[in-house]
């Protein structure tokens, strides 16, 4: 039962691959069926975020995956091909449980990505694409995540991309934020993230725009900032000097003709993926746009001194897919072991049953035929497990009859009751 990863994410792929190599959630049902239609893929969970689209599965031909995944991007399947990367068996598993921690993650430890994969998984059970595996992959998945968090300072003052985006406008911003009129564009996590840390920093204004002006209201209301409609940025635009945003948009909200006229500078991040602002404002003349690649440095930054914490839930980890794995390899042997022994309990059972259906054509007395039959059907079937037992006894290997009564359900006062 081979699981496989097959995949790209921020360290294989710019945001301009990434934000085209989406599994949109509206459309994963249908991804999930069409998976399921190919051969020899049994079990799968997509996952999907602003910094990785990856397969998880349990299936026999890697090759399969990759052309299935090229198949949804015919046009850039040389780009994918360059910056896919697969994963085998325990390396799968390692890489799954290293991905619900944040160890894969451009911030190392985020939790957001545990609950990303928990939606994941959540439509998979929906589309009828996990079994047993996949059931027991995920549930050991999820708790080796929390016992990580836990028991490691992985997600101690986790550094995320709502403040590596604010520690970023710092650095570039020429001017106070208290001096700035600031655009946050969605309503989601990530700008509510940014508009609990700007209470340290209050700008003169914060306007919070979202494709739902009631939503924009709602999050305005809560941090005293100015909330409306996407229609209305056009106008907005002219007022700001600061534009962060991250909504869940699929095609461009900001283009080149809607900020054009500025006469006074403006900075932008788009945290979004895919991108919220067309890569082409970055041509104009006082617009100075950045993209979430654009903040690795100030997150690599805020993140070292826990490369110990990261080491330690490695090894965790580590151990957590090999138990696993183990438990999957019982699966084959104890199937094999059970295949085997009914088909020597049924060879010997044909060959005795045999030998009485000729007793019987002969005449024979067809209870006595029973009775031997019986018999040496009993004898048969204990003859061997008894020449194993007696020797283990003669050995002193106790722990032997000990597994052999608790396989046979057994015991020493059953035995006096018998």
């Amino acid at each position: 039962m081979p699981i496989l990863v097959c995949g790209i994410n921020h360290k294989t792929a710019p945001i301009a691959l990434r934000e085209k190599v989406i599994f949109a959630p509206d459309k994963l049902p249908i991804y999930l069926h069409d998976l399921q239609t190919e051969e020899n893929i049994r079990e799968v969970v997509l996952l999907s975020t602003c910094n990785r689209s990856e397969i998880y599965c349990e299936a026999d031909d890697i090759s399969q995956i990759l052309n299935w995944f090229c198949e949804q991007h015919k046009d850039l399947r040389t780009e994918i091909k360059s910056a896919l990367y697969f994963y085998h068996d325990q390396l799968a598993v390692q890489h799954i449980m290293e991905v619900a921690c944040g160890l894969d993650s451009m911030v190392l430890g985020e939790s957001q990505i545990l609950r990303q994969m928990k939606d994941a998984f959540a439509e998979s059970v929906a589309a009828s694409a996990v079994g047993t595996t996949f059931n027991r992959l995920f549930q050991h998945v999820f708790a080796v995540a929390k016992e990580v968090r836990n028991n490691t300072a992985i997600g101690a003052c986790p550094v995320s991309v709502a403040t590596a985006a604010l520690t970023f406008v710092k650095t570039i911003f020429q001017e106070p934020l208290q001096k700035a009129t600031v655009l946050l564009m969605g309503a989601g996590v990530t700008i509510d993230l940014i508009l609990r840390h700007l209470k340290n920093n209050l700008p003169k204004e914060i306007i919070i725009a979202n494709r739902s002006e009631e939503n924009a209201l709602i999050l305005a209301k809560q941090y005293g900032a100015r909330g409306i409609s996407l229609k209305k940025l056009p106008t907005v635009l002219s007022e700001v000097d600061i534009v962060i945003s991250a909504t869940g948009s699929v095609l461009p909200i900001i283009m080149p003709q809607m900020v054009s006229m500025r006469s006074k500078p403006l900075w932008m991040i788009d945290i979004a993926v895919p991108r919220d602002i067309h890569p082409d404002v970055a041509q104009l003349a006082n617009v100075h746009l950045y993209s979430i690649d654009d903040l690795k440095m100030i997150i690599q930054q805020n993140q070292r001194g826990r490369e110990h914490a990261a080491l330690k839930a490695v090894d965790m980890i580590k151990q957590k897919s090999q138990e696993f794995m183990t438990w999957l390899n019982s699966l084959d042997m104890v199937a094999t072991t059970i295949r085997a022994y009914r088909q020597q309990i049924d060879t010997i059972c044909q060959l005795e049953l045999s030998k009485a259906i000729r007793q019987i054509e002969r005449g024979e007395d067809p209870s006595q035929v029973l009775i031997s039959f019986a018999h040496a059907f009993t004898n048969k079937l204990l003859h061997t497990p008894s020449v194993q037992l007696r020797q283990a006894g003669s050995e002193g290997r106790l722990e032997i009859l000990q597994l052999a009564q608790q396989l046979f359900d057994i015991s020493g006062s059953r035995l006096k009751t018998i």
